[in-house]
């Protein structure tokens, strides 16, 4: 009976655990795509700057 009580209780960690670490890979995918986003339009600013320069 303890250990049944024992094994139940490992299960629900185990659950709560992935639960945590599906929500912080979750987090970090989204500033990754935050940052690819902000990095790509000032890439895109900084080259429209450069050819108005060499242009001008």
């Amino acid at each position: 009976m303890k250990v049944e009580q024992d094994l139940e209780e490992i299960k629900e960690r185990l659950t709560q655990i992935e639960i945590k670490l599906e929500q912080k890979s979750a987090s970090k995918r989204i500033l990754k795509y935050m940052i690819i986003v902000f990095l790509s339009v000032f890439f895109l600013l900084f080259l429209i700057g450069i050819i108005q320069f060499v242009s001008a």
